[in-house]
């Protein structure tokens, strides 16, 4: 899904990684995830690329997040590597978990017929 929306908006390859492994993280976290079904939402506006992950359990997300001491990667580490902005928001279906990749977006011009 990540791959198909980053081909369309001719992100870069790294840009794509990032948000791919950012996604897989979360989802490979155990107990992150709230429920046996997983809803991911993806906005694109000109300046970025906002991931909506949930619904998730807002307290074992905050933990993971506010520990950053030690030498342990935590989600948090890993996270702040890979997108700008990380958040906790409410979603349709229950907290979320918000992951905002910051690109400047350029949309293919139409091409005019020939």
């Amino acid at each position: 899904m990540v791959g198909g929306l980053a081909a369309r908006l001719e992100l870069s390859y790294e840009h794509l990684e990032d948000l791919q492994l950012a996604l897989e993280s979360v989802l490979d976290s155990e107990g992150f995830v709230d429920g046996d079904e997983v809803t991911v939402q993806l906005e694109v506006t000109p300046e970025s690329i906002v991931m909506g992950i949930g619904p998730i359990d807002p307290e074992m997300v905050r933990d993971d997040l506010e520990r950053r001491a030690g030498a342990d990667i935590t989600l948090s580490r890993l996270l702040s590597t890979l997108v700008e902005d990380v958040s906790i928001e409410a979603g349709e279906t229950g907290p979320r978990l918000r992951l905002e990749k910051r690109v400047p977006l350029t949309r293919p011009e139409p091409r005019e017929p020939v």
